[in-house]
């Protein structure tokens, strides 16, 4: 009995995974933590978004989340923002991530985040896999790609790559400082935060924060941020309720997923072991835990193997707020996950019509239907698994699941195209040579599919170039 829950646990464990985390190189063992989750990208970006405006930048700022118990944040060429699970778990305030995403995108701001090109000199420079599947990324285009695969691998090599100097964090935090007074947060919270780290420097390397190590000059930042706070009017300034109820949703959801789900059954007053026969409606009037707690509740019990459970909590938290998507999503992986396709293509559709189109929620509804087999749902994939690469159109993932729709919808020589695109953002142009090849050699080409495809041959061609180099 035990093992076969045990081999459930496992079963479940990967399906989870295959949903959640952005799993990279099919060739390769080596993957990186880099979640991609609709809710948490929106919620974190809409934070964001006061700064951004206030800043002028003209570009687009993403924001994404590695999935790693440590304290850390970097940016990259490509405008992302990157900010490890530990920070937002271990902040004790909303107003220190203000902060923190404030201070990287500071380096935005001025100029400090090296060009890809240069980023790849750095990589080649490092003989270690994951710096040298990162290369091989950026290359290809993807700088996400790029990040996560170095965030994936040997510390040392993230630590070359992402490395800032003590002149760039010291106008990183001016600029923080300066937009954070323009909008009346207080930068209380990222003071504190500077208290923590300057008491690491007696400690030694391996036991010091990772933020530390990248963001160098602590204590004289620590003196600007004291000094800065002796002078401001918003020392004592709370952020919204809003703000603060969605970013405590954010860590809700963190939290579900990144600790032990029997720690988190427990600590909410359950046993793991429980599957207390109740309705919905009876299991909400019972339970006296928050909104915030049954969904991370939900995700425990998702994460331990117990559908039913999972499900029970999902419905409660749907009689609370019935238009929330991410319930639904969260409601559609769980089917998906005890192999319930029918279950799990109504709940991605409802969270899917519900998001407005999320390209993340129908890239999960489009794998859900190709799943089933059936023709009729193999065009209604391709049409949905359309909408999901035009929202990402540099994650190979998506790419390759509307590959395939394509190709189980009779479109060979748009589903070579798109393998075409998969193999050049991952870096491999033999690949992507060899996919363009075969789709060029298909009858009846459109213009604009044969415009599409030239393009493509010229950006290989030129990387091919630039890798001989």
């Amino acid at each position: 009995m035990e093992i076969t829950k045990q081999m459930l646990n496992i079963r479940n464990f990967h399906l989870i995974m295959l949903f959640f985390l952005f799993f990279i190189g099919s060739t390769t063992s080596c993957y990186a933590n880099l979640i991609r989750d609709t809710e948490l990208e929106t919620k974190l970006e809409s934070l964001l978004a006061p700064l951004v405006q206030a800043s002028n930048i003209s570009s687009q700022i993403k924001v994404r989340i590695i999935l790693d118990s440590s304290y850390n944040a970097f940016v990259t060429g490509d405008d992302i923002i990157y900010l490890h699970s530990g920070l937002l778990l271990e902040a004790e305030t909303l107003e220190e991530v203000m902060g923190v995403m404030a201070h990287e995108l500071g380096h935005i701001a001025s100029g400090h985040v090296a060009r890809k090109g240069e980023s790849i000199q750095k990589a080649r420079g490092a003989s270690l896999l994951s710096t040298a599947l990162a290369a091989a990324a950026a290359i290809g285009g993807s700088g996400e790609l790029a990040a996560g695969l170095l965030v994936g691998g040997n510390d040392r090599a993230a630590r070359q790559f992402y490395y800032g100097s003590r002149i760039n964090e010291a106008v990183a935090d001016e600029w923080a400082l300066e937009m954070l007074d323009e909008l009346e947060i207080s930068s209380d919270g990222m003071a504190k935060m500077m208290q923590r780290l300057s008491q690491q420097n007696v400690l030694p390397e391996s036991h010091q924060s990772e933020y530390y190590r990248t963001h160098p000059g602590t204590k004289q930042r620590l003196a600007v941020y004291e000094d800065h706070l002796a002078k401001s009017n918003f020392k004592d300034s709370i952020m919204a309720e809003a703000d603060y109820a969605d970013f405590n949703r954010i860590v809700a959801k963190l939290s579900g997923y990144e600790n032990r789900p029997e720690q988190t059954i427990e600590l909410l007053g359950e046993s793991p072991a429980q599957t207390p026969a109740q309705t919905p409606a009876q299991a909400l009037e019972n339970n006296n835990l928050s909104i915030d707690e049954r969904y991370e509740l939900a995700i425990a019990y998702f994460r331990y193997g117990n559908s039913d459970a999972a499900m029970r909590n999902i419905q409660s938290l749907l009689l609370d707020e019935p238009e929330n998507p991410y319930f639904y999503e969260l409601g559609g992986e769980i089917a998906f996950a005890d192999q319930n396709l029918p279950s799990a293509i109504e709940y991605l559709t409802a969270a899917f019509d519900k998001s407005q189109q999320a390209p993340l929620i129908g890239m999960r509804l489009g794998r859900a239907l190709l799943a089933t087999g059936i023709a009729e749902n193999y065009v209604r994939a391709r049409d949905i698994l359309k909408i999901a690469v035009a929202g990402e159109p540099g994650w190979p993932f998506v790419r390759r699941e509307y590959a395939i729709a394509l190709g189980k919808t009779g479109d060979i020589a748009t589903a070579s195209w798109q393998l075409a695109e998969v193999a050049f953002l991952n870096g491999d142009l033999q690949q992507a040579n060899s996919q363009l090849k075969r789709a060029l050699e298909q009858p009846n080409l459109s213009p604009e599919l044969k415009k599409q495809l030239i393009d493509l041959k010229f950006l290989i061609e030129n990387a091919q170039i630039l890798k001989a180099h």
